[in-house]
């Protein structure tokens, strides 16, 4: 029983030498709190202060009390809000110094490098066709380039082919596909449309055999201008009421087919000078300034027309000049 008392009594005595054996040489002191101590020494003396006989605390030590308390939040206060502060500058700093580096890296790989490349756009059915279409002109440029050059088209009357239209240069215009009517003795082989003579616009497209437009073309260019000169400034338009119409002669019922439907005809009403001067078979042809040059005109063309009629015809040609190239008999020409 001694024995185990003893033991007892050194592991007493040896305990705090154990527990001192780590224990640090200086223990930190605690810091009071930035600007407390007068708080905490006011709430102090407000606590221990005697107290009224009714238990009440004095006005004073209560304004005391709330005064201190009031620092003391505000104190608090301050303290978040530089703890803040500080949080977002460091905040900051981490940021610029992680800029900095991505700016570093992105320099290490290109000056040249962009941030992304742009996604090809799908292209729409428009710029495909668009490509379709220049890549077939461009194939079937190549294949005429390269292709022999085919045979030459026969020559038309009127002159040689490749000169103008019929082989004729003065006459401007194009040429139409076939005319075929269901109504026999109606139709053309080979038409064309007929826009201008000499340069001088018709006021409407005549659709004519080349024939008949290789004639209208020299009576213009060698009778009708002539006749006019400078008058008024000259022909500025030739007025045209009758070419290719498939009908009888006269639009007359049981009568043979007209001259217009075979492409051979044209119907002349006048002309319109420069200055603005209209020139009407119908109102100038027996009498007026320009009834001179409409007759010497008309003469000149019997011969170049095997057909020519005037209002000293008949009934149906009082508002123009009638010219067609039909065959009469014996060759002949038959001009009134």
């Amino acid at each position: 029983m001694a024995g185990f008392r003893f033991q007892v009594m050194a592991l007493v005595l040896c305990a705090p030498a154990l527990a001192w054996a780590d224990a640090p040489e200086t223990s930190p002191r605690p810091l009071p709190r930035p600007a407390t101590t007068a708080t905490d020494a006011a709430v102090a003396t407000a606590m221990t202060a005697p107290q009224r006989p009714d238990g009440a605390m004095r006005l004073s030590e209560a304004a005391a009390l709330e005064a201190a308390r009031a620092r003391q939040e505000a104190e608090a206060a301050r303290h978040a809000a530089e703890a803040v502060q500080a949080a977002r500058i460091d905040a900051a700093r981490v940021v610029a110094e992680r800029v900095a580096h991505d700016e570093d890296e992105e320099a290490a790989i290109s000056p040249m490098a962009v941030p992304a490349s742009p996604f090809p756009r799908h292209r729409t059915d428009s710029v495909v066709q668009r490509f379709a279409t220049l890549a077939a002109i461009r194939a079937q440029t190549r294949s005429e380039t390269q292709a022999t050059p085919a045979a030459q088209p026969a020559e038309r009357s009127g002159g040689p082919s490749g000169r103008g239209l019929c082989g004729v240069r003065g006459l401007g215009g194009r040429e139409l596909p076939r005319i075929t009517s269901s109504t026999q003795g109606c139709g053309v082989e080979r038409p064309v449309s007929v826009t201008s003579v000499g340069g001088i616009p018709l006021s409407l497209a005549a659709t004519l055999d080349c024939d008949t437009a290789t004639a209208f073309e020299r009576w213009v260019r060698t009778e009708a201008l002539p006749a006019v000169g400078r008058t008024g400034g000259g022909v500025a338009q030739i007025r045209v009421i009758g070419h290719y119409s498939c009908r009888t002669r006269n639009s007359q019922p049981g009568a043979r087919i007209s001259e217009h439907g075979r492409g051979r005809a044209i119907d002349i009403a006048g002309f319109r000078l420069v200055n603005g001067d209209v020139v009407t078979v119908e109102q100038h042809y027996r009498r007026g300034r320009y009834s001179r040059m409409l007759h010497q005109m008309y003469q000149a063309a019997c011969g170049i027309f095997r057909t020519t009629l005037s209002p000293d015809s008949d009934r149906f040609h009082q508002d123009h000049f009638h010219f067609d190239l039909a065959q009469h008999r014996g060759g002949g020409t038959y001009c009134r």
